[in-house]
């Protein structure tokens, strides 16, 4: 199947669960994520902010704060399809933003290098037994995470529906070191 088809394909089925489902998954795939020993010694945290159908990030970065993480968020720069990172304080900072992601208010930014960060969270439409990712096409993240200077850890969040056995990818497409499902952690490397 080509990429195109196999987003598609498993968009839909993301999109077809209930919020209940997407909740009661998202609040198991936190309690997996949250006892990583990448989090746990984690100090600055990189969280996508979900949309739609996503993985729910929204109480993972609220208990994180509470926890006295160092959240921050990505705003998309469109024009040059970079992420740029900014410090997020409280929930009630962001606004919906680029593609209807939210991001922080223009009051609320609060730049942030990348060079500061101890882990990476990021979402993703299909991951497969190898690591690989496909985004939603737009390259954000492969670019943000080919740009690193060093190493960090990177987690993507998933439901296990959103995991195959093989995808195709381009040399630009960044792996990630683990995916976390409801229902299990899938390490590679």
């Amino acid at each position: 199947m080509k990429k195109e088809e196999i987003r598609k394909k498993i968009l839909s089925l993301r999109d077809s669960q209930t919020e209940e489902e997407m909740r009661t998954k998202s609040e198991l795939i936190q309690k997996r994520v949250f006892n990583l020993p990448e989090f746990k010694k984690a100090k600055t945290i990189l969280f996508y902010v979900s949309m739609r159908s996503e993985v729910r990030t929204e109480q993972m970065i609220k208990q994180a704060l509470k926890q006295g993480k160092r959240i921050v968020v990505p705003k998309s720069n469109v024009k040059e399809r970079k992420l740029i990172l900014s410090e997020l304080k409280d929930f009630d900072e962001l606004e919906s933003g680029t593609f209807n992601i939210p991001e922080p208010k223009k009051e609320f930014f609060r730049l942030v290098s990348p060079e500061e960060l101890d882990l990476i969270i990021v979402p993703g439409v299909v991951f497969d037994k190898d690591g690989d990712r496909i985004g939603y096409g737009m390259g954000f993240y492969d670019n943000f995470l080919s740009s690193l200077k060093k190493r960090i850890p990177v987690v993507g969040l998933a439901y296990e529906l959103q995991i195959v056995d093989d995808i195709t990818v381009h040399d630009k497409d960044v792996t990630v070191d683990k995916v976390v499902t409801e229902e299990r952690i899938i390490y590679y490397n």
